[in-house]
């Protein structure tokens, strides 16, 4: 094999880098010997080629693994042997199968020669680098990456066992991923969770809140800009939400907030994996995965010609629904509890729990806001305490002029009234019309028989513009 011409490398010359290199061995696709050099001679008690020239390697050398490395056409690095020469020494040997064109064609077996004290030391060396690694690898997750995981989701109703492993099977992969909840729902704890389950965890975790940046300024805080690209542009530019994200992840939060003459240039990222800069003369190359979330059907947007439908299907590639909070009252008594721990180490207080009756009691309200809206009852309760124990007393006032149900309205030994009932009914109504007709509004109100300026009032009343 050393024979062998390479273009432009004489004989000679190959053979004498060989020779030079330490310890080296070349097998044929089988494992056996084809050539080794002078220095392998040495300190193998100097067996020469001839004498083991077609021999496989595991006759000569046991614990060899250049047969492992062939069949499975992967390299093995750093695997300590015993030597065979005066003082069998200690060494590491690494084995590389040679593969062209797919098929192994020959072994290359490099060996380092290295004292027990050495190995050990070498050793002692690897694993506090690699410890030192995996500490650098956490703290650059704390600081760059998500700030929540899968854990932080609380609940074992059916309905969020099915968002985790939604969120386990979206983390596997790249693809963009399309949460739909309603406000305060948790769509962006989800959005935590994949990126801090995917492989991508050690990289940059970027949120954009496409409600909260003006129309005039989201494309250069998407793309970034060049130097000179508009009156008060920095001096050597800016890069974008897209160019930090390279290489992790981006959640773009309330996307259907997103500007329809934007839409179309998210779409290009989507599909070229590229961006240009505002004033830029060129593409730049982005390897993002992203994650977009939205608080209303982006379905009902297209057919009010509000959202691209092409711009949908690229972000719906993996859908992920998060059910509202009325949807899985069944958490509640969870999710309380832990949001009281939350917000006594945040607050420094030490309430020390919640009455079963209070828990009772949450579950028959509705929750418009979802958890969001709980953790500020909660708080609000925790306010008006004193570091007791949370009962009625402590929430009531807030329920005073909310629309409750099962006879809960200003405490619980009053009745509903008539006009709570049929208030109550009208909301389901409305509630099941909209869902029947997918959110239309229009084809909603004329199912319900009314106008459909009297619908939008009737959403404000019961508080559900957030939640349609």
């Amino acid at each position: 094999m050393i024979n062998e011409n390479m273009d432009g490398v004489s004989d000679e010359i190959l053979k004498l880098i060989v020779d030079h290199l330490d310890c080296i061995v070349i097998t044929d696709e089988q494992g056996r010997y084809m050539y080794v050099n002078e220095s392998w001679s040495n300190i193998m008690g100097g067996i020469k080629l001839e004498e083991i020239k077609g021999k496989y390697v595991r006759d000569v050398i046991p614990d060899t693994r250049i047969h492992e490395a062939l069949e499975r056409k992967k390299p093995i690095i750093g695997h300590a042997v015993k030597t065979k020469g005066v003082g069998k020494k200690d060494a590491f040997s690494s084995y590389i199968p040679i593969i062209k064109n797919g098929k192994v064609v020959a072994g290359f077996i490099h060996v380092i020669i290295i004292g027990m004290d050495n190995a050990i030391d070498f050793t002692h060396k690897v694993n506090a680098m690699t410890n030192k690694i995996r500490y650098y690898e956490e703290e650059l997750r704390k600081i760059r990456g998500a700030k929540y995981s899968i854990d932080n989701i609380i609940g074992n109703s059916k309905a969020i066992k099915q968002v985790k492993h939604d969120i386990y099977k979206a983390s596997r992969f790249a693809s963009t991923v399309l949460i739909e909840g309603e406000t305060g729902s948790g769509k962006e704890l989800v959005a935590h969770a994949i990126h801090n389950l995917s492989s991508r965890n050690i990289n940059t975790f970027v949120k954009v809140n496409c409600a909260a940046i003006p129309n005039e300024l989201l494309e250069s805080e998407f793309f970034g800009y060049d130097e000179g690209a508009f009156t008060g542009a920095k001096r050597g530019g800016k890069i974008g939400k897209f160019e930090m994200a390279s290489g992790g992840s981006i959640f773009l939060d309330e996307i259907n907030q997103m500007p329809y003459m934007l839409q179309p240039k998210l779409l290009r990222v989507l599909q070229e994996k590229e961006i240009e800069r505002v004033g830029g003369k060129g593409s730049i190359q982005v390897d993002v995965r992203v994650i977009a979330a939205t608080n209303c059907s982006l379905e009902r947007m297209i057919r009010e010609n509000k959202f691209r439908s092409d711009l949908y299907y690229r972000l719906n590639v993996i859908p992920i629904r998060i059910p509202p909070l009325r949807e899985r009252k069944e958490d509640i008594p969870l999710i309380a509890d832990d949001l009281l721990n939350k917000l006594n180490f945040q607050l420094g207080m030490n309430v020390p729990e919640i009455s079963e009756e209070v828990k009772r009691k949450l579950q028959e309200y509705r929750w418009p806001g979802n958890v969001r809206e709980l953790q500020n009852v909660i708080e609000r309760a925790m306010n008006m305490s004193w570091g007791e124990e949370l009962k009625w007393e402590h929430f009531e006032g807030y329920f005073e002029n909310k629309k409750m149900v099962k006879g809960i309205y200003k405490g619980d030994s009053e009745k509903c009234s008539v006009k709570d009932m049929k208030n109550s009914m009208e909301r389901d109504a409305i509630i099941n019309a909209l869902k029947e007709c997918n959110n239309n509004r229009t084809q909603a109100a004329k199912m319900l028989g009314i106008s459909r300026t009297l619908l939008y009032r009737k959403l404000e009343k019961y508080e559900l513009n957030d939640m349609v």
